[in-house]
């Protein structure tokens, strides 16, 4: 299977990419930073692209047979439009190419806040 996915240099994507590419799959990772993307290896192709960048993200998907999106953010406190608006261009390139199979991962909503950092999440849990 042709598979792309998005956020793939997070710790999330490169744990996606790993074990797609050890079950035999054809991946394209996708990550702002193709240069920092420390896996490679047969069936394996990085491409450089900002998932809310439309016209960039249209000819990354034409020939997948199924797209993964492991979008994520460091947290900040400024207004976030990674999910929204690269989920958008990503759905919508999909379905330019007649992609019809989506697996969307998000782990943000996981983290426990401190109440003693007015919502700031916990370096870690107990």
């Amino acid at each position: 299977m042709n598979l792309v996915v998005f956020g793939a240099n997070g710790k999330t994507g490169r744990l996606v990419t790993a074990l797609a590419l050890a079950a035999g799959h054809q991946v394209t990772a996708v990550t702002r930073r193709p240069r920092e993307f420390p896996i490679a290896g047969r069936g394996l192709t990085v491409a450089g692209a900002d998932a809310r960048d439309a016209a960039a993200v249209a000819p990354i998907v034409e020939d997948a047979d199924a797209v993964v999106s492991v979008l994520g953010v460091s947290f900040t406190r400024e207004p976030v439009d990674t999910y929204s608006v690269g989920t958008r261009a990503v759905v919508d390139a999909m379905s330019s190419a007649g992609v019809r199979r989506l697996v969307a991962v998000s782990s943000t909503a996981a983290c426990v806040p401190d109440p003693a950092h007015q919502g700031a999440p916990l370096a870690s849990t107990h």
